[in-house]
């Protein structure tokens, strides 16, 4: 049996890239993906400041073939902290949202985001696409995630959520175990939106894992990796099942989502181009290496991100999807590249203890 993701169509659609079965052929959305990342280049020199300057080295019309991708600089978070509106692509008055992430232990200032209405709208879609595989019409969401503000991504995925069909209702901030229990029982819960450290606590409570027995079915989890360990509770203590979203403020939120089949997250290819690259070298790397995610918006103009350095630790999965998807993978992140005088090393959230040296990259 097959679980033909919804959000292949959705790709198909948006890119306007078709194949069988409804989902893109790889080879022709790889070239549509080029072609946008040129056009990306070319509207980003010609409008913004930042961006004249750093691409100033390329030849019109750039990149030309797949090689090429990585002749392009990288763009990374000081960039973001440093150049701000300079790297923006329209007028102020065509922003909708400023996003500011503001990061303990850096030295420099935050960092801006700039969404403009064709942004939001884009990933309110992504979410509604990832949406129909945990919830059903009539079903009551409730969401635990932060980011409550008008078009932030908690706001967003409540929005998605009832575009199709279902009632999302926010739990208040600082929700306690023992009173979600309380809100799984009394609204009907049979989906779950949380941090992973907020799933966490609710396996740790008895009334908690009580109140959601047999009730919630699916639960959606996003902001850190997810441990194999909270999916084997939540479905021992729920019967619930887990669904991992991969997602960065930096592109909109939204990145990928696992499908019924579990085996990596299944990308937002029509509007992102993802990359992994040796953390040392930026050189490209192959599938199933474990390296740095790289991410570049392909139809942002209000601020286009080119070559975007995450500092996320993962592997693009080698092979189609058992669901049936035969498009690209991201697999889990195994945690958060640093650099520093110590060297390039992989600091591990379940563990805390980074690795250090080369070896850390291998496949």
């Amino acid at each position: 049996m097959t679980f033909f993701p919804s959000l292949d169509a959705w790709v198909a659609e948006r890119s306007g890239v078709s194949g069988p079965n409804g989902a893109p052929d790889p080879a022709a959305l790889a070239a549509w993906q080029l072609a946008a990342l040129r056009a990306t280049l070319a509207w980003a020199r010609e409008k913004s400041p930042f961006y004249r300057n750093h691409l100033a080295s390329l030849p019109p019309n750039f990149p030309r073939t797949p090689e090429e991708v990585a002749q392009i600089p990288f763009t990374t978070p000081d960039d973001l902290r440093e150049a701000g509106e300079h790297m923006l692509c329209v007028p102020q008055g065509a922003v909708a949202r400023v996003v500011t992430i503001s990061t303990s232990g850096t030295t420099g200032g935050p960092k801006r985001i700039f969404l403009t209405d064709e942004d939001v709208a884009a990933t309110l879609d992504f979410f509604s696409q990832g949406m129909t595989m945990l919830a059903r019409p009539g079903d009551a969401v409730l969401v635990l995630l932060p980011g409550r503000t008008p078009d932030g991504a908690s706001d967003l995925l409540a929005r998605a959520t009832a575009r199709m069909g279902a009632r999302p209702l926010f739990a208040p901030e600082g929700c306690s175990p023992a009173e979600t229990a309380r809100l799984l029982i009394d609204a009907g819960i049979s989906c779950v939106a949380a941090l992973p450290r907020q799933a966490a606590a609710l396996m740790a409570d008895p009334s908690a894992r009580q109140a959601g027995k047999g009730r919630v079915r699916t639960m959606l989890l996003s902001g850190e990796p997810v441990a194999d360990e909270l999916r084997a509770a939540v479905a021992d203590a729920w019967g619930a099942e887990i669904f991992a979203h991969y997602g960065q403020t930096e592109t909109g939120f939204g990145g990928g989502v696992e499908c019924l089949a579990h085996q990596g997250y299944h990308l937002r290819e029509a509007d992102l181009f993802f990359e992994i690259v040796d953390p040392e070298s930026g050189l490209p790397l192959g599938q199933n290496a474990l390296g740095e995610v790289v991410v570049s918006t392909l139809l942002r103009r209000g601020m286009p991100l080119i070559r975007f350095r995450t500092g996320d630790a993962a592997r693009m999965l080698a092979g189609p999807c058992a669901c049936g998807s035969p498009l690209r993978r991201l697999g889990a992140v195994q945690g958060r590249i640093v650099r520093d005088a110590a060297g390039t090393r992989i600091i591990q959230p379940e563990k805390g203890a980074g690795r250090r040296g080369r070896p850390s990259f291998d496949p």
